[in-house]
């Protein structure tokens, strides 16, 4: 077989013939984010505000094509306060669950608690919504503006 006849493979075995992803399917993305936060156990106004960007996104998407790195960087910053919450959020076992969990505060408090399985679904949601923003077209754009060279 000749070295010709597969395709190259960079060394974190990507191969070189992947295909980029589209706007249409990156709209889409938001779109299924926004359904998996609302059945997440973050605090409502988490929610909401993770909710908020992800149309901002789709909007900038369909309106540009393209976002600018200060919206991208708004939104992993969103993210990443989210993701810290869950972090520090009291995790319980199913039998321990208090009868009011502190969903509908801004900030979660001692009372906000989460079963190991929520805790998981909640940053795996936030896990693939910073992958989506990370492919979004104009995210790289942020060590262009810095002046860094790629």
């Amino acid at each position: 077989m000749c070295s010709n006849d597969s395709p190259s493979q960079k060394r974190d075995g990507a191969t070189g013939a992947q295909t980029a992803i589209t706007t249409e399917q990156l709209q889409s993305d938001y779109g299924a984010t926004i359904d998996d936060l609302r059945h997440t156990t973050l605090p409502d106004a988490r929610v909401e505000e993770l909710v908020a960007a992800c149309v901002d996104m789709q909007q900038r998407l369909d309106t540009h094509g393209t976002v600018s790195h200060e919206t991208v960087l708004e939104l992993v910053t969103t993210v990443a306060e989210a993701m810290e919450q869950v972090r520090d959020a009291r995790v319980v076992g199913d039998d321990e669950l208090p009868d009011s969990r502190a969903l509908d505060t801004g900030v979660p408090s001692e009372a906000y608690v989460l079963t190991p399985a929520e805790r998981d679904e909640t940053l795996g949601v936030l896990s693939a919504l910073l992958f989506t923003a990370v492919e979004t077209p104009g995210a790289g754009d942020a060590t262009a503006a810095a002046g860094v060279v790629q």
